[in-house]
């Protein structure tokens, strides 16, 4: 396993504990509200993103652009059909009628 596949292999074992708490906590949201945060997590991650393979010096900011990575796949999951990403699937149900 090179480097890269270990990086990979990680990412995925966090993002598999971490997206389904955001889901859990994203159930009772309006869909509003799920879009306005996938929104505001996709700004961090466009700005911020390489901090999550290549940890800052700063403290909180790997942790904070981690977090919005999980969150913001944790809302495109709430979309139909869910979301495909890393090798993974999430799915949640939004029944909010």
């Amino acid at each position: 396993m090179n480097v890269g596949d270990h990086q990979r292999a990680l990412l995925q074992t966090a993002l598999d504990c971490a997206v389904p708490l955001w889901i859990l906590r994203m159930q009772d949201q309006t869909w509003d509200y799920i879009q306005e945060r996938a929104t505001n997590c996709s700004k961090v991650i466009a700005e911020k993103g390489d901090l999550i393979l290549f940890r800052s010096t700063k403290k909180g900011e790997t942790a904070e652009a981690f977090n919005c990575l999980a969150e913001g796949i944790a809302c495109l999951a709430f979309c139909p059909g869910g979301v495909d990403l890393f090798g993974r699937h999430w799915e949640a149900k939004y029944d909010h009628t």
